[in-house]
């Protein structure tokens, strides 16, 4: 969970809004360092476990495989896409 002043929300409000849906995660916003309000997405995210992460990736990887003209994709590749590393 990320806090920020009560300008920084104001002057930067769609930039939030845009990280809360992106992320799934909530933001409060403090007035001189107290908690007043929190934007948190009316439809919150799922979220996989680790197990059920690596589960999923390496489905993808094998569907992937089965598939003709596919370029070889690993696991910690693939991981590291979904944290928006090594995409090129």
């Amino acid at each position: 969970m990320r806090e920020v002043g009560v300008l920084e929300a104001k002057t930067g409000f769609s930039a939030l809004i845009a990280e809360v849906e992106r992320t799934g995660e909530e933001v409060v916003v403090t007035r001189h360092g107290r908690p007043i309000v929190r934007i948190s997405p009316a439809i919150p995210k799922p979220r996989l476990s680790g197990e059920e992460r690596t589960a999923l990736v390496r489905q993808i990887i094998a569907d992937r495989a089965r598939q003709p003209d596919s370029e070889p994709l690993d696991i910690r590749e693939a991981l590291g896409r979904d944290r928006g590393e090594a995409w090129s």
